[in-house]
């Protein structure tokens, strides 16, 4: 069993104060599978945590983040980046950003159906999310 991690769900995961702190809390440790996510992700949070929360909570959620059995970090390659910008040029009405096209061409790619994420644009590209 496999998931995706998305930014919005490792924020509230990392912020007491965010609205959705809890539901991702009991999200993320009732899951008994795997979380994937990109470097692409990975950098995205650290960069909003480190410029909202400072840089100790940044690296604090990332030591975190690399230190979870269950998490494996992806690096996407030269065609994932290149299917990415395609889906993300194809839909210039879609506010969806390019991090988020990256994160569908890997999922795709690698078959996983479901995402931990806030962001409605996992749902706008058929995924699943998580937490419900």
């Amino acid at each position: 069993m496999r998931a995706f991690a998305d930014t919005s769900f490792l924020y509230a995961l990392a912020v007491e104060r965010d609205p959705h702190h809890e539901e991702a809390v009991s999200s993320y440790e009732t899951y008994e599978g795997e979380i994937w996510l990109t470097s692409y992700v990975l950098a995205e949070t650290m960069s909003l945590l480190t410029k909202r929360r400072g840089k100790p909570g940044a690296l604090s959620m990332g030591q975190r983040i690399l230190a979870a059995a269950q998490t494996r970090v992806i690096y996407p390659s030269a065609a994932d980046v290149a299917q990415a910008w395609d889906l993300f040029a194809a839909h210039p009405d879609w506010d969806f950003d390019l991090v988020d096209a990256i994160s569908f061409a890997v999922m795709r790619r690698e078959g996983i159906e479901t995402a931990f994420t806030l962001d409605r644009h996992f749902a706008q590209m058929g995924f699943a999310a998580l937490p419900e």
